[in-house]
Order: structure tokens, then C-alpha cells, then sequence
């Protein structure tokens, strides 16, 4: 499926067309004649939640996090159907690796849905016209989303925001041109400002829908990913207007789906299981050698479990007593071996033979968002970032959460470091490498020790650390597109 036809098929959707692979439409129908009344556009802007978790939930991390030096993978010898996953861990991807196009075509999936519901907004009669401003912030906020992880992952991409008014524009080459990155940033940077002047602050609208604070947080990350002096002074200014956030008592609470939308939470993506909405983490990651073990009448393991598998670097990263270690990293032991996995999003079922919990992902936070702040400070003044490592390793729960003289030696590691132990499998360890220059190195230096732990890691593996991912061969073939450098 390519984007031209994505933007088809999305557009069909919302109109309600159920058998449109079936038949050839008569007359082509655009967006304006869908959205008659505000229940609709709100069910669009639903729609658009709906594709991040979509997105969140399967792929967003295994580019996040099994793409970086805290996971890996739990080869399997009897299953070699996920191979797909294991080359993008390894480095060693083409650009017809599925994953690349299925990230590709998600985002832009969730960008047409935002261009049609953008292009309806001032059409609908709204009870209160308040709402307009708050969901088209919504609807920007998420559309930037969208556009900064393909512009982080990608680069150059097309950049489309008309949800095409005949099947001929949605199909022409000037509808999607692929254009400059840094363009990309200009155009999101400005969505993510209108953003923040109409989005309500936590607390004023529904739970799980985008705020103001989130929009801050939001745009700080793009001028973080950016890196320039004057970036990091604007990323600090957006991150000091985030008010009425603090941290949970302690680590666990944050993920508890007891506590969800809690004062730390910026974003979350929601999970119900009542509504037919669980999660599905916890069956992923357990060791797909653990049987009934872990997932109890909800088992057994399926084959292509032992997904982002912990690191042994990671592991060694934390204090043994840290309670970020002990939520995050369980170990399971068959009698043979001894195998790490992530227990973060492990709270238990909610029914048997259902293999989904009722556990929200956490997109964006307050100890992020205040590591994000210690990061502007050490770069560019105007607060300690010493006190903010202090406060995050306090509610770690850690014997001594005072700075070594080593630690405050090196405190731009430092900040680094406590990134990783805090954010682990949160899907921030790879682009935090990318935004700094240290990817290369360090994926190098984890190709070495996954090759010193695994028997089964080839050669190749980890010698060509591309941070671009190349454009979808599928892309490249129908429309185009000039390959990214490295990328075949």
C-alpha cells in the first residue's frame, strides 16, 4: 500500500464506505461532504488517537528502543519468521524490510486523518466555539507528532497538509513531493504553536486528549532534536511554562493502571480493557521460553515473544537497589538459562485466556520533561541541573541520591545516564543518541558486546550505523523518490 492510496482509502473511510475495495466509485467524494455536524469532527479527531496508539503500540518502538543499546532481541532458532524485527535491531535493514514501510504508511495514515478533519473544522457548527480552537489544536498537536517522527527517522518527507479535493491531486507527484527536513521542522514548529495558544491545561478536558503542557513538551523535543544555542534557550523557556505537573510518589505508581492520568502524566496513550482497548506489551516481551509461566492461563509465550529484550549494558547501568531497575527489568529462569525481560508494563490480566492489559503508555511525562529542562540548563544556564538529577534519583528510591564528584565531573553524561535509567523501553533511548551526535559510537560499541553475548549475531551486524532510515523500497519504486545515502 503506498501513501498516494493510503490518502485514498482514509478518505473513503470517513465517509463510511464499506465496499470500496469491492467497487469502483461513480463520483468522487471529498471530506466536505462528510462532516455535517461537531459529533462527527469529534469522532474524526478520535479516529486520529486511535492511529497513534495504533502506532505506539506495534512500531514506535522497536525504532525507539530496539534500535538503541537498551534492547535487543531473544533469538529464537525454531521461528525465523521474525527476521523483519532482528534487522532492525542488528542494523542491517534494507529498504524493503516491512517494518520501514508499515512505520510509513501508519504516519501518514494518521496525517490524512488530520488534513480531513483540518480541512472540515471551520465547516462544522460547533454548540461552543471554544471547542474548534481546543480540536484543532488537538489535531495540529497530533499531526506535528506524526511529522517530527517521520522527520526524525526519515528526514526529507513529503509534507502534505490538503486532504486532496480529486483522486487526480491525491495522485499527482506535486501533491506529495518529498521536501527538505529542515522545512519539515519549520512547518511542525509553527503547528505545535498554534497548538499551544488554544489547548486547555491538564485538568480542563477529557483524560487522554492533548494539553497546552503537552504541546510545550512536544515542541521543546523538536528544538532539542535541533541542538543550536538558540534552540535549547527556546526549548528551556517552553519547558518553565509547563505548570500544575509533579512527580509520583514512587516509580511503579506512574505505570499502575490504577493511577492513570496522574499528575506526572503529560500524554498517555489510553488502553482500556473494558472497552475492548487493552495493551498487548506484557505477551511481547515476555521470554518466549517462558511458557505459562509469566502469562498464567493467558499463555503460553507465543514463539516471536522476547521482544525488547534488556540489555546486559542496561542492566549494569543501574544500582541494584534502584526502584526504576527493579520495576523495569524481571529475570526469568527456565533451570538452562537466564533470561532479562522488561516487566515495566506488567500489572497482571484482566481476564483469562485474554492476552491485554489495561495499561496505558506513557508518550510524554513530568521527569522527562524536567530532564529535558536539566539538559537546556547544563547547555545554556538559567537554573541548577544538579537539583533536578537530585530530585528524579530521590524518588528512584536510591540509598544515595546525591551526585559523585565524577558524576558532577561529566554532568552532560550524566543527565545522559539518568535519561536512560529513567525513560528505559519509553521509546526515547534512540533519537536522545541521534539529537547528540553519540549514535554511532555507541551502537558500535554495543555491536561489539552483542557479538561478544550472542553467538548468533553476524558479521555485518552493527558495522553500518545508519541513523536516516531509507525510504520505503515500495516509495522509491512507484513515485520516485530519491533513496536515502547508504540505503538500497
Amino acid at each position: 500500500m503506498k501513501i498516494r492510496i493510503l490518502y485514498f482509502i482514509s478518505l473513503l473511510a470517513l465517509l463510511g464506505c464499506d465496499d470500496f475495495l469491492d467497487e469502483t466509485p461513480e463520483t468522487f467524494q471529498t471530506p466536505q461532504g462528510f462532516f455535517e455536524n461537531e459529533d462527527q469532527l469529534n469522532e474524526a479527531v478520535t479516529a486520529i488517537y486511535n492511529t497513534n496508539r495504533g502506532l505506539m503500540n506495534d512500531l514506535h518502538w522497536r525504532f525507539g528502543e530496539n534500535r538503541s543499546d537498551n534492547s535487543s532481541f531473544q533469538y529464537n532458532p525454531n521461528d525465523r519468521g521474525g527476521l523483519a524485527n532482528e534487522e532492525v535491531d542488528e542494523f542491517v535493514m534494507l529498504s524493503a524490510n516491512p517494518r520501514l514501510s508499515e512505520y510509513w504508511n501508519s504516519a501518514y495514515s494518521g496525517i490524512s486523518r488530520c488534513n480531513f478533519a483540518l480541512e472540515n473544522i471551520d465547516r462544522v457548527d460547533f454548540i461552543n466555539e471554544e471547542n474548534r480552537d481546543i480540536r484543532r489544536g488537538e489535531i495540529l498537536f497530533l499531526r506535528s507528532w506524526f511529522y517530527f517522527n517521520l522527520a526524525r527517522l526519515y528526514g526529507d518527507v513529503p509534507f502534505v497538509t490538503s486532504a486532496g479535493n480529486s483522486p487526480e491531486e491525491i495522485l499527482s507527484d506535486e501533491f506529495l513531493e518529498r521536501v527538505p527536513v529542515a522545512q519539515v521542522y519549520e512547518n511542525i514548529l509553527s503547528d505545535a504553536q498554534q497548538a499551544i495558544g488554544v489547548l486547555p491545561n491538564k485538568g480542563e478536558t477529557e483524560s487522554g486528549r492533548a494539553t497546552r503542557g503537552a504541546a510545550l513538551m512536544l515542541k521543546a523535543k523538536m528544538h532539542m532534536t535541533l541542538g543550536t544555542t538558540e534552540d535549547f534557550i527556546l526549548a528551556r523557556d517552553l519547558l518553565e511554562q509547563m505548570q500544575g505537573y509533579n512527580l509520583q510518589p514512587t516509580y511503579s505508581s506512574v505505570f499502575d493502571p490504577a493511577n492513570k492520568n496522574h499528575s506526572e502524566s503529560v500524554f498517555e496513550i489510553q488502553y482500556s480493557f473494558d472497552l475492548g482497548q487493552g495493551s498487548n506489551f506484557v505477551s511481547r516481551f515476555v521470554p518466549f521460553n517462558s511458557g505459562r509461566d509469566i502469562l498464567g492461563e493467558n499463555g503460553p509465550a507465543g514463539s516471536r515473544a522476547g521482544q525488547n529484550q534488556p540489555t546486559q549494558n542496561l542492566i549494569n547501568l543501574y544500582d541494584p537497589q534502584d526502584a526504576r531497575f527493579l520495576h523495569n527489568i524481571s529475570f526469568y529462569d527456565d533451570g538452562i538459562f537466564v533470561e532479562p525481560w522488561m516487566s515495566k508494563f506488567n500489572f497482571g490480566f484482566e481476564a483469562l485466556g485474554d492476552r491485554t492489559q489495561n495499561v496505558n503508555f506513557p508518550m510524554f511525562r513530568y521527569a522527562d520533561a524536567l530532564l529535558m529542562l536539566a539538559e537546556c540548563y547544563q547547555e545554556v544556564g538559567g537554573g541548577d541541573p544538579v537539583v533536578i538529577l537530585e530530585r528524579i534519583r530521590q524518588r528512584a528510591a536510591l540509598p544515595d541520591p546525591s551526585l559523585s564528584a565524577a558524576e558532577l565531573a561529566d554532568l552532560e553524561q550524566t543527565i545522559a545516564d539518568e535519561r536512560r535509567r529513567e525513560l528505559a523501553f519509553e521509546n526515547h533511548r534512540w533519537f536522545d543518541l541521534v539529537r547528540t551526535g553519540k549514535a554511532d559510537e555507541v551502537m558500535r560499541a554495543h555491536g561489539v558486546e552483542q557479538k561478544a553475548e550472542k553467538v548468533t549475531v553476524s558479521s555485518q551486524a552493527y558495522t553500518n550505523i545508519r541513523t536516516l532510515l531509507g525510504i520505503p523500497l515500495g516509495q522509491v519504486e512507484e513515485f520516485g523518490f530519491e533513496q536515502t545515502l547508504g540505503w538500497e
